[in-house]
């Protein structure tokens, strides 16, 4: 492993593994799932504790600053004149553990399996925010300093919306004022191949209600005459995708901000890995817009999907009603160039043209969420290139991500900062799903990572 900085900043992280890894293990034992208002408890717990590490990482102005939601963190180091100041992102929040029956061992216990650590949370997004600390830590714990300004930003609310950091950072500017942004909730395309991320897609989520008679009818009596707002619904999401994955949804592919030939270029040095998570995932070819290759549809295409149906009889057994009222869960991800805001309007009009006679529909706007775009070829963007390349003795790939970080696009905008993604889990972690898990060498290594990233920055 090539390192930038200090040996003994390097040291430092290699004899205090014990301590690093002590610290992640009790912030993964914290349920802080932020969607269910049942775990709020939890989740301030975990704040507190997120608090105190910035405290033993020598930051100053450590606070736990409270919102309309779940609480936010924030502490700062501002001791290098003439060098930049980065803002470090990260949350402590997870996904709940849904379907808990999948999972082999108990979701908020590490268990470690050899070099596998599995527990929710462990790459999404626990491993990056205690490796940033613990980055913080080695520096001014051997040369009393940091090698550049730094705010460190966490949040509890990522994985449920995140309103209360939108609402903070747009009020508090000043307090956030930071010339280059890293959200340490990104991963790598593939194992040891560094990687950064310098676009994300936005996203859309809502709900389309479908009304139809004033109450539940017997399908004897009334099937045939009476409107179905489960059919309805049904026939309204086959008109918004066709077979081939084209979405239906007029002025939709317009919006779209132009890729460069460039961008591909660079994008075809990750599409091998990404085209191998795709089959060792799916266990079957890709499917999609047959015009685009499978990266370019995880990156520069928007999506549109279903997540739920609800409405009518789901117990065991039967019942032969026709429901008065059925929903149903969709999001479109975003990419630049296109406004949730304005997506959301389309969506409208395209569902309504696609009603069937019988039925009254409503919407209900869950998310939205910015897509990002920063130049990665800008003097920021190649540092911490260099710094991870130098990590992993490999020339960095840069990528856009297929998911949604919409913090990025406001922190971006608010501070007009260069905003980058980094992390160090893979796709194939699981995230989100059960029985999450990470490699421990990678969690050690991010430490360093991290490290690297501050050092090269500061040569700006």
């Amino acid at each position: 492993m090539k390192t930038t900085q200090s040996t003994a900043v390097h040291a430092y992280i290699d004899t205090h593994k014990t301590e690093t890894f002590e610290d992640y293990r009790t912030l993964l034992r914290i349920p802080g799932i932020s969607a269910l208002r049942k775990y709020d408890e939890h989740s301030r717990r975990a704040a507190q504790f997120v608090n105190q590490m910035m405290l033993n990482a020598g930051l100053e102005h450590c606070e736990v600053i409270e919102t309309d939601g779940l609480p936010l963190v924030y502490g700062d180091w501002l001791h290098a004149p003439g060098k930049p100041t980065v803002l470090l992102y990260a949350h402590y929040d997870v996904q709940p553990v849904d379907p808990i029956e999948q999972w082999t061992h108990d979701p908020f216990e590490p268990f470690i399996d050899g070099d596998l650590i599995y527990g929710r949370g462990v790459t999404d997004d626990k491993l990056q925010a205690v490796s940033v600390l613990h980055a913080i830590q080695a520096f001014l714990k051997t040369d009393g300093k940091l090698p550049v300004n730094v705010r460190v930003y966490y949040e509890g609310e990522e994985e449920s919306g995140g309103r209360a950091v939108e609402k903070y950072t747009r009020e508090h500017p000043d307090k956030l004022q930071s010339d280059i942004v890293i959200l340490a909730d990104g991963g790598l395309v593939a194992p040891n191949v560094p990687t950064m991320c310098y676009s994300c897609r936005g996203i859309l989520y809502a709900e389309i209600i479908a009304n139809g008679a004033p109450q539940d009818l017997h399908s004897g009596g009334f099937g045939g005459n009476a409107p179905n707002p489960l059919f309805a619904l049904a026939e309204i999401i086959t008109g918004l995708k066709d077979a081939n994955g084209l979405i239906q949804i007029p002025e939709l592919y317009e919006m779209i901000a132009p890729i460069s030939d460039e961008e591909r270029l660079q994008w075809q040095k990750s599409a091998e890995y990404a085209d191998n998570t795709f089959h060792k995932l799916l266990q079957a070819d890709p499917i999609g817009e047959p015009n685009y290759k499978p990266i370019e549809r995880a990156w520069g295409r928007p999506t549109f999907e279903v997540h739920g149906f609800i409405g009518g009889f789901q117990e065991e057994g039967s019942k032969t009603v026709i429901p008065a009222t059925a929903k149903v869960k969709v999001s479109l991800r975003l990419v630049p160039g296109q406004d949730p805001y304005q997506v959301f309007e389309l969506v409208q009009n395209r569902v309504r043209q696609l009603t069937p006679a019988g039925v009254q529909i409503a919407f209900k706007l869950i998310d939205a969420g910015m897509p990002f775009l920063s130049d990665p070829e800008s003097p920021a963007g190649l540092g911490i290139r260099r710094a991870l390349s130098n990590l992993f003795d490999a020339e960095c790939v840069i990528t856009r991500g297929a998911g949604s970080i919409p913090i990025a696009t406001i922190l971006q905008q608010t501070l007009r900062a260069e905003t980058f993604v980094v992390g160090f889990g893979l796709e194939s972690d699981g995230a989100h799903a059960p029985n999450e898990h990470t490699s421990l060498a990678t969690f050690y290594k991010s430490v360093h990572g991290f490290a690297n990233i501050l050092d090269e920055l500061s040569r700006l």
